[in-house]
């Protein structure tokens, strides 16, 4: 199914998939926007989408929120999956550890193979699949600790926007 995404502020900033028996990621709905144009923008209002005639300006945030602003945005773009070798695949932090865990037992036996449930459904996949996006899964979920790391650094310079908040993340 395709979930609609949207900022701290509620403003509509993109699509995901995600498989329909799972949680829905934090900030997302099944819940399409209405059709805009030009600078318009759809904001979500707790129950349904609503047309602005362009973004609101931010409030500014208090200092002391950016850590926290930070690692909110950080989980929920390392949670609502990325998709690897054409297979979209969930980054919950179970679907991680069921992966490592599928890593291991590949690293040990080579003619290892599984079903794997993607958002798509199940793939076949073999060790060297396996092992492949394990890795890329990996280097995904470091990507966005190194993008709150990026983050901090700019709160602790001063230099941090709420712009910055959604820029910058791995996809």
């Amino acid at each position: 199914m395709i979930l609609y995404l949207w900022d701290s502020e509620g403003i509509f900033f993109g699509t995901v998939e995600a498989d329909e028996d799972a949680a829905l990621p934090l900030r997302s709905t099944p819940t399409k926007p209405m059709k805009l144009t030009g600078a318009q923008v759809a904001r979500w209002t707790g129950g349904g989408w609503e047309k602005l005639a362009a973004a609101p300006s931010p409030e500014p945030v208090q200092p002391s929120d950016w850590p926290e602003l930070i690692a909110a945005r950080r989980f929920q773009v390392e949670t609502g999956g990325v998709t690897v070798e054409g297979v979209q695949i969930n980054t919950e932090r179970d679907s991680q550890s069921l992966l490592t865990g599928a890593a291991f037992a590949a690293s040990l036996d080579p003619e290892y193979r599984i079903k794997w449930k993607a958002a798509t459904g199940f793939v076949d996949l073999t060790g060297e699949q396996i092992l492949g996006i394990a890795s890329q899964v990996r280097a995904f979920v470091q990507a966005c600790f190194n993008r709150e790391a990026e983050l901090l650094g700019a709160v602790a310079d001063g230099s941090i926007t709420a712009q910055m908040l959604e820029e910058g993340w791995p996809t």
